[in-house]
């Protein structure tokens, strides 16, 4: 099975990584999981700990934000997962692994059950909470799903919504709690467009993204043709930012991002401070970009892409919740935004303007399985 991780100061005061049971996790405060890529295997800590350390970085010690949250990650079983992957995008609206049902039983189902066990055998026991109780435990948890972690994400509801059910709650009712859940999914390779009715989310998606564009052409969804997944335009890295709500609880964000692996991140006062390199996905003997990389998407440097500030500012206000929040909403400015007023009115503009109706391939019918 896989495992939930944390950082926590070491008696030498460097931090150090600890597994956590899951059967001890209490959600009591806000809580940010970060539900990691297809690489970040348990016998991978390095990448685990790392995946913590972006978020400590991005979210530090911000003024904006509250309460600092707590930080976990999770980590695969092994490559074995992309077997998971495949069959979830094969019945979206049904399927979740092992790790769907042990994220939904640790860290979901005592928020909005009493009494809740699960045993051995996936036999599960409670008595659901009060609708407005059950509502305000789950503003305390914020999911934000990289790659992989985005398909867990969508498995984590299904296991919910079902487990659930099974203690007694009605479907509309359960649907309608767990719409408190706010996930932030970047480089996503679920499928949108038959998660419309869950948790309120935003999905980042970069036109260029090469893993997205494979999973797209596999599953025939939002037009993507073999000539597009492996084009070579001259125009793949100068797509504009697009913003598309798909519902009332989730919308959709696109953008090129660059090929260049590297950001510039800027000091209190808003200069530069120094240029970041990161790693490529694929090796550099390839001569090929992925565009699939996670600081494309986290990226807080405005001349970098059009995503920049967008996961920062999701996750503050996710974390600063204490009522239902829509998606349209986590992507505005925090309240106490520390940024001078003419860079907070710049990236108003730039959501206003990337403003466009729905797609096509997400105005039709929903289909129960496929």
């Amino acid at each position: 099975m896989g495992k939930l991780w944390n950082r926590t100061p070491g008696a030498d005061g460097k931090a150090q990584l600890n597994e956590v049971d899951l059967k001890a996790v209490a959600i009591d405060s806000p809580t940010i999981v970060y539900l990691s890529g297809f690489l970040t295997n348990n016998n991978q800590p390095g990448y685990v700990a790392g995946g913590i350390k972006k978020m400590e970085e991005m979210l530090g010690s911000r003024p904006e934000i509250e309460v600092q949250p707590k930080l976990f990650a999770w980590s695969h079983t092994s490559l074995k997962n992309l077997f998971n992957l495949a069959a979830y995008n094969m019945f979206p609206s049904t399927r979740s692994s092992d790790a769907g049902y042990d994220l939904g039983a640790s860290l979901l189902m005592p928020l909005v059950a009493e009494g809740f066990t699960r045993d051995a055998k996936n036999n599960v026991s409670g008595t659901p909470l009060p609708a407005d109780t059950a509502r305000k435990n789950l503003r305390n948890i914020t999911l934000f799903g990289y790659s992989a972690g985005s398909i867990v994400a969508q498995e984590t509801f299904n296991a919910t919504l079902k487990m659930m059910k099974q203690i007694g709650y009605d479907e509309k009712e359960a649907r309608k709690v767990l719409k408190e859940v706010v996930l932030v999914s970047v480089g996503t390779i679920s499928r949108p467009s038959k998660e419309t009715d869950r948790s309120s989310t935003v999905y980042l998606v970069a036109s260029n993204d090469r893993i997205n564009r494979a999973k797209n052409w596999i599953w025939g969804t939002l037009g993507t043709s073999l000539r597009a997944l492996f084009k070579i335009g001259a125009d793949k890295h100068k797509k504009p930012l697009t913003i598309r709500p798909l519902s009332d609880s989730s919308v959709f964000i696109t953008t090129a991002v660059r090929p260049t692996l590297y950001e510039w991140q800027y000091d209190d006062k808003g200069e530069k401070a120094r240029k970041k390199w990161f790693a490529g996905l694929y090796p550099k003997w390839s001569g090929r970009r992925s565009y699939h990389e996670l600081p494309h998407y986290l990226t807080t440097d405005d001349k970098n892409n059009g995503f920049a500030k967008v996961v920062l500012y999701s996750l503050i206000n996710a974390v600063n919740r204490d009522a239902e929040v829509k998606p349209m909403d986590l992507i505005q400015p925090p309240a106490r935004d520390t940024h001078a007023e003419e860079a907070q009115a710049a990236y108003r503009e730039r959501i206003e303007q990337a403003m466009r109706p729905a797609p096509a391939a997400f105005q039709q019918p929903k289909r129960k399985y496929w």
